[in-house]
């Protein structure tokens, strides 16, 4: 072999080399680029991730909050029950209860202490030294004028105060009014730093006030009530069956108010919102990687690489995957829609009271409560539904689909290995009847009657607030609806709707 010969195949060996080099290059940089991406979706799940874990603790809170304060019997322990809840879910924050008069003087003063070990008795000690040099009449004063959350430095509201809080939060209660004087009910939280006051937890502490505010002043009521019971029992009896009839009725109002701010509606349509994100996925991964060649090399598709991507279209199902993505994102708006309406529901407890009944179609809510829970079935469990073509009835679409979703979500729940949700609409004279039963567990014949009881639950501790059915038949209710409860153990529960038709 000549020289010249040694020096092309050199050549030609070199120019192989730089190709490779060339193309190990590009494959690094692919794996860069590519590496950049999975830690930017991991970044971005944690902050989701950690997001839904604080409107977990959130809503834990408060229907935690809801559910123990109407078991208290007292006033004093409804307050102590706040104070320790509150002081478990701020974290940072000292809690302390007073009221409040307008002449300047304290009333009533509850700690957040339940022992008396040294460091929880000097915190007691400091409790006492912020109260002694409190601007009590500012305090008073401000919280009656703009009655809501106020943030303050110690500094601006005491005198000659040397203790260990900086910043303290003042959340009223309530407000009364004595033969000789007003009173406001003020919970305080103290904080060491302000660093520590999260303005998140906070404004969910404020959207619990409404709630604690009523069942204060129920309480109240009660206790006096109850005094006067005594004291006239010898001479009216007539006056306990009273007594009862307003307990009772306070009770259905208390379930009025309780209807729109449950917060644990927000599981269902969040959870198939995750559940069509989870197909969206695999969707737009499918896609991707059909398409692939088209966005890495325009400039190289040709006759075969058209067909290819042709056959691979084919291959995925394309418009079918296109159609399907279009319903996923419709029901997922429908769903963070509903989130959305349920989120601004908790801050106006009465709200269900006053929304306006209109005329809608029983069949097409029925179809839409189906679509929202629709990937919540597909997988171990069957629809099977026989709807009227129109059925007319006067009543809120939005109050009815939250009684839909509960019943399909409580049926499915009761079929855990899988089943059939039975779905029948019909007409009875004036009257159109829903069924909806399911093939689960069944109920048992001693726990019908308590069903609809609010916090009434046979499912395990954080598993269920109780408050589901309670809500769904308070709204049915409104809706001069009866309901009909048919269960069989180990067979199935059919709940059966009947509502007025609208002509």
């Amino acid at each position: 072999m000549t020289d010249v010969d040694y020096k092309n195949e050199f050549k030609a060996l070199e120019r192989i080399l730089m190709r490779e080099r060339a193309a190990r290059k590009e494959a690094e940089s692919e794996l860069e680029a590519y590496s950049q991406r999975l830690y930017r979706q991991e970044q971005q799940y944690k902050l989701d991730q950690s997001e839904i874990d604080n409107k977990q603790i959130q809503l834990e809170f408060l229907t935690g909050l809801l559910a123990e304060t109407w078991r208290k019997p007292s006033l004093k322990q409804i307050i102590e029950n706040y104070l320790e809840r509150t002081s478990l879910f701020m974290v940072k924050a000292h809690c302390l209860f007073i009221e409040l008069t307008d002449s300047a003087v304290i009333k009533k003063c509850q700690f957040n202490s339940a022992k008396k070990s040294d460091a929880e008795t000097n915190l007691t000690l400091e409790f006492k030294q912020l109260l002694n040099t409190l601007e009590r009449k500012k305090v008073y004063s401000d919280l009656k004028i703009y009655n809501e959350c106020k943030m303050y430095s110690v500094d601006s509201i005491t005198k000659n105060y040397h203790g260990i809080f900086s910043h303290s939060v003042m959340l009223p209660l309530y407000e009364s009014s004595k033969s000789s004087y007003s009173v406001i009910g003020i919970i305080a939280l103290l904080y060491v730093n302000d660093n520590d006051i999260n303005i998140n937890k906070l404004q969910t502490l404020e959207s619990s006030r409404s709630m604690l505010s009523v069942a204060i002043e129920r309480k109240r009521s009660e206790e006096q009530l109850q005094q006067q019971l005594i004291e006239l029992a010898d001479v009216n009896q007539a006056l306990e069956q009273t007594q009862q009839q307003l307990l009772e009725q306070e009770k259905l109002a208390s379930l009025g108010l309780l209807a729109a701010g449950v917060a644990h509606e927000i599981n269902n349509p969040v959870g198939f919102v995750l559940s069509n994100l989870d197909t969206m996925h695999d969707y737009v991964g499918d896609m991707q990687n059909t398409f692939k060649p088209l966005l890495l090399d325009p400039g190289t598709i040709d006759i075969e690489s058209c067909n290819q991507l042709i056959s691979q279209c084919r291959d995925i199902d394309l418009p079918f995957l296109i159609q399907d993505s279009q319903e996923i994102l419709k029901s997922s708006v429908e769903g963070l829609e509903r989130v959305k309406t349920i989120v601004s529901d908790l801050s106006t407890f009465s709200r269900m009271d006053n929304d306006e009944l209109e005329p809608i179609d029983l069949s097409l809510v029925v179809k839409k409560s189906l679509n929202m829970v629709t990937n919540e079935f597909k997988y171990k469990h069957q629809i099977n539904s026989d709807l009227l073509d129109h059925a007319q009835i006067l009543g809120s679409e939005g109050q009815l689909q939250q009684v839909l979703i509960n019943l399909f979500m409580n049926a499915k729940h009761a079929m855990q290995n899988g089943g059939t949700l039975n779905i029948h609409m019909y007409r009875e004279k004036n009257k159109i009847l829903l069924s909806i039963k399911d093939e689960g567990h069944g109920i048992k014949k001693e726990h019908l009657k308590d069903i609809f009881t609010p916090f009434f639950t046979t499912k395990a501790p954080g598993e269920g607030t109780g408050l589901g059915l309670a809500i769904s038949y308070s709204i049915l209710q409104q809706h001069s609806a009866k309901v009909k409860v048919n269960s069989e153990v180990d067979k199935g529960t059919e709940f059966l709707l009947t509502f007025f038709e609208l002509h």
